[in-house]
């Protein structure tokens, strides 16, 4: 737990402010979001807070609450409007009463948590009943990661070590992989979501974020770009459920 705490505030979320710049599976959320008009929303693991506010213009949210187990994440998210708490989800439980949000969000969370369970119990009891839950997490089974295996490769969203990058046909410079504990195929996140009583409505694959100086980048990013359309293989996958 200690070193969770740690990564947590060595690698606290940060996202752009403008559209353009954001990654392929922040436009698809904000696309989910986009049909709906929301009152009150909640942002697990917001971070620093831009994704929260983009999120809120998008379904014209009145109210933008957000959870961060960051120090630093809470404090830049609260200076932007955000009503953000510090928490560690993977123990604690939500500070809300039950059936509080139109909609929650958690982009790029549940692959970092021991307990997932506890805290899909936590977004289903504090969401209304007819609720949007959307989430994003890399896909266990992308055709990325069924490619590399065959060669022995360590899958890319799954370190062995807390300490270093191995084992991976590609090393990423930053330590912020590290911490990922539970990395899910799209079947498997489906069944976990049914048994907490979710709703799937909505699915859509995601891009990989390939580095710039990437041999071949222009070939792997086509081909990644093709592999969104079937999301049980592409890199991460962007899910959209009811309560």
């Amino acid at each position: 737990m200690k070193a969770k705490k740690k990564y947590a505030e060595k690698f606290t979320g940060i996202t752009p402010k403008e559209y353009e710049k954001l990654e392929d599976r922040h436009k698809k959320v904000l696309e989910m979001f986009s049909r709906h008009k929301f009152d009150r929303i909640l942002d697990v693991g917001c971070g620093d807070g831009n994704f929260s506010t983009l999120i809120g213009k998008a379904c014209n949210a009145k109210e933008i609450y957000g959870i961060e187990i960051s120090e630093k994440g809470v404090e830049s998210a609260k200076k932007k409007g955000v009503k953000c708490y510090k928490l560690d989800i993977d123990e604690e439980y939500f500070p809300f009463e039950n059936n509080y949000f139109d909609a929650v969000f958690a982009g790029e969370i549940i692959e970092h948590l021991f307990d997932p369970d506890h805290f899909l119990d936590e977004v289903y009891r504090v969401m209304k009943p007819g609720g949007i839950f959307v989430l994003t997490t890399p896909n266990l089974a992308s055709i990325h990661n069924r490619i590399i295996l065959l060669f022995g490769y360590q899958p890319f969203p799954l370190g062995v070590s807390a300490r270093m990058n191995i084992g991976r046909v590609y090393e990423p410079d930053s330590e912020q992989a590290l911490d990922h504990v539970r990395v899910f195929t799209l079947r498997s996140l489906k069944e976990l979501l049914k048994i907490h009583k979710f709703e799937t409505l909505e699915i859509k694959g995601s891009c990989a974020m390939l580095p710039e100086n990437m041999r071949f980048r222009r070939i792997f990013s086509t081909m990644d770009r093709f592999f969104t359309a079937f999301p049980g293989l592409s890199y991460r996958v962007v899910i959209k459920a009811r309560k």
